[in-house]
């Protein structure tokens, strides 16, 4: 079941974490990365009037990704949109080499 927000429940999210949309829009211009300056767009979008599934298309994103994003806000705040990197490869070794 999908869960449909309008802009007072996102405006009631911003307000219980004590940010304005002037907040998300300078959250969204300085994150560190792309992918959390992803999530702030997308919330930055929801906060405009966007639904979620014009959000998803703007983004590329699948409806439930936006959502998730969303529950991980209500449930944790600003701290529940940074990225943080899982798998991938390993970052590169700064041991020495050993001769061949």
């Amino acid at each position: 079941m999908a869960v449909v927000l309008g802009m007072k429940d996102i405006a009631q999210l911003l307000e219980r974490w004590q940010l304005d949309i002037g907040d998300v829009r300078e959250r969204m211009y300085r994150a560190p990365t792309p992918r959390e300056r992803e999530r702030w767009h997308a919330l930055w979008l929801l906060a405009r009037g966007w639904t979620a599934v014009a959000v998803a298309e703007a983004l590329e994103r699948e409806p439930h990704t936006i959502g998730t994003w969303v529950a991980a806000f209500s449930d944790h705040g600003p701290t529940a949109l940074a990225f943080e990197q899982s798998g991938g490869s390993p970052p590169p070794s700064t041991g020495t080499s050993r001769p061949n």
